[in-house]
């Protein structure tokens, strides 16, 4: 074997396998299923993506309605006192109060907000003349107080220490202006700021939630965790000031500590004041967490594969057993001729127990119809071996006539003559002595019979009784009937002729070569038959009657072959080729 074809044959065997693979029945019939199955399954992972959406709204809501309640005493407070400051910046703005008259009002403005620490309008410069404590007050100088001067707005932030209650407070300042439009300065109060949570708001669900106040200027205002720092609580690099003009925005981030946490922003005085709330692992376990999202999203390729799965296990219970159960009586039926009865055949559906009744059926009609043909052929091959086998007995009677003649003529002449007659007749009954001892009577083996026609003719001798030595080559040639008998008669007629005019060559020997080859040429397959002989090349050629050249020719041309006659100095003979008909039987 060549190295490509050890390269090749695997390969073959790979792509046959594969084809076998695709072509199979659960194959196709798992393609087709999921073709069939495919629609059902994209709307069902659109509904559960659509479901999944919703929940997520839902829980954002939620996670917002949630972050709003907890903030709501911080937004009522800061909603309280920011109507406080406008209150008192428009009443400033709209009287032309004295020092002692603006005091009067801010000290009594204390007196009914016990929450608040300070009240009382800054002047340009950081500085109060008019607060509840009366006194000349001047703060720590703040650009961003400055600029607020320039550009007037409200604004919320946070001190950690009060200027006048050293405690941490909330500063809420809403500008004041004059009738003529001037801005008088800002009204400040300032809030004690006090823990985000109350204890009322406290309860299971909101333990590990952590919430931030901050300003529109990204300032905390203030805050609730857990425990630890709030910073722990948010994202790396997170900016506050970012949300400010910005409905409620909600996402999940992974903070400074590595925890996974949702972040809900919603504002408390929109433009002004904000609160965000980080929320823990209570509130992640949600239908919206990653393993919820893909066992649900899953559950479709879970539903098709199920469904391809009891599909394929039912056709395969249900037909294709039956089916590989059949096939292989079947094939035992076609190589060993022998039916088996399926146990199984009772669990089949009706459509296959009618099949395999057919099979049973027909399968017993073809064991009786060959018997029935086999007793035939072996009643026809007993009467045509019968047949040869009288002619051949007719044969040799006759041939034992001719032999009782001979002895009753004198002329030599008439002798030879019917010694010649008794040598075709003998080769006669040769073939049809061939035919009935063959196993087979619609072909021959010609080497066979050829040698026993070489020995017979060796057998008769030459006329001078001059040993002959004889050379055989002879392929394995099987041949029709049609074609046995003209060639054996050429064949002896060739044989007949090399004993009655050969004789020693050369070399002082008599030699008789004989030769049956089966060639290939062109993909055509032929037969050579050559039988060729020395002869005395000091001796006078007898010309004889020219009869058995006559019949070589007569029966080569039955055979539809090419005669070649070799007549040289030394030697003499005859080369026959003619198209192999091989036996094909029907």
């Amino acid at each position: 074997m060549s190295r490509t074809d050890t390269h090749t044959t695997p390969s073959r065997d790979r792509e046959t396998t594969f084809k076998a693979f695709r072509q199979s029945l659960v194959v196709r019939i798992a393609f087709l299923l999921s073709l069939a199955l495919l629609p059902i399954g994209l709307v069902a992972m659109g509904q559960s993506w659509r479901a999944l959406h919703i929940t997520n709204e839902n829980l954002e809501a939620s996670i917002h309605a949630r972050t709003s309640s907890l903030v709501t005493p911080e937004r009522r407070a800061l909603d309280s006192q920011m109507g406080v400051a406008n209150a008192l910046a428009d009443t400033i703005g709209v009287l032309d109060l004295s020092t002692d008259q603006c005091t009067e009002v801010m000290q009594r403005v204390l007196e009914t907000n016990p929450r608040l620490t300070f009240a009382g309008l800054v002047e340009e410069g950081s500085v109060s003349q008019c607060n509840n404590i009366g006194q000349v007050l001047e703060f720590e100088p703040d650009p961003r107080v400055d600029a607020l001067f320039v550009d007037p707005q409200p604004y919320i932030t946070f001190r950690e220490r009060g200027s006048t209650s050293q405690e941490p407070v909330i500063l809420v300042a809403y500008p004041s202006f004059a009738e003529e439009g001037g801005l008088k300065g800002y009204v400040t109060i300032s809030l004690s700021a006090e823990p985000l949570l109350q204890s009322d708001t406290t309860d299971a669900q909101n333990t590990d939630v952590a919430l931030v106040t901050f300003n529109k200027f990204g300032d905390i205002l203030s805050s609730h965790t857990p425990e630890g720092p709030i910073t722990d609580y948010l994202p790396a690099g997170l900016a506050l000031q970012g949300f400010v003009n910005q409905r409620d925005s909600f996402f999940t981030a992974l903070t400074v500590s590595g925890d996974t946490r949702l972040i809900s922003v919603v504002p408390i005085l929109p433009g002004e004041v904000y609160a965000l709330g980080s929320w823990g692992r209570a509130a992640l376990q949600r239908p919206t967490a990653p393993w919820f999202v893909v066992s649900t999203l899953l559950f479709p390729f879970l539903m098709w594969l199920v469904g391809i799965i009891v599909a394929v296990t039912s056709l395969n219970r249900l037909v294709l057993r039956h089916v590989r159960d059949l096939g292989r009586r079947m094939r035992g039926f076609a190589t060993q001729r022998s039916v088996e009865t399926s146990e199984n055949i009772e669990d089949a559906p009706s459509e296959i127990q009618t099949i395999n009744g057919t099979f049973e059926a027909m399968a017993d009609q073809l064991l009786r119809d060959e018997a029935d043909l086999e007793n035939a052929v072996f009643e026809r091959e007993v009467l045509l071996k019968e047949v040869h086998h009288r002619v051949k007995n007719n044969l040799q009677l006759i041939s034992s006539i001719i032999n009782m003649q001979v002895r009753q003529v004198g002329s030599p002449e008439a002798v030879a003559a019917l010694r010649k007659f008794q040598d075709r007749v003998t080769s006669l009954a040769s073939v049809h002595r061939a035919l009935y001892q063959e196993p087979s009577l619609t072909h021959i083996r010609f080497d066979v019979l050829l040698n026993d026609l070489v020995a017979q003719s060796n057998a008769a001798g030459t006329p001078d009784h001059t040993p002959v030595q004889i050379d055989l080559d002879l392929d394995q040639v099987t041949l029709l009937p049609d074609q046995t008998g003209p060639l054996a008669m050429v064949a002896t007629e060739a044989l007949s002729n090399a004993f009655k005019y050969g004789g020693p060559g050369s070399d002082g020997l008599f030699h008789l070569e004989v030769k049956l080859k089966k060639l290939t040429e062109n993909d055509a397959t032929r037969v050579r038959l050559s039988v060729e002989n020395s002869i005395d090349a000091t001796l006078e050629r007898s010309l004889g009657t020219g009869l058995g050249k006559r019949l070589i020719v007569a029966f080569a041309s039955q055979l539809d072959g090419q005669l070649d006659e070799i007549d040289e100095v030394d030697r003499h003979g005859f080369i026959l080729t003619f198209d192999y008909q091989p036996f094909t039987p029907d």
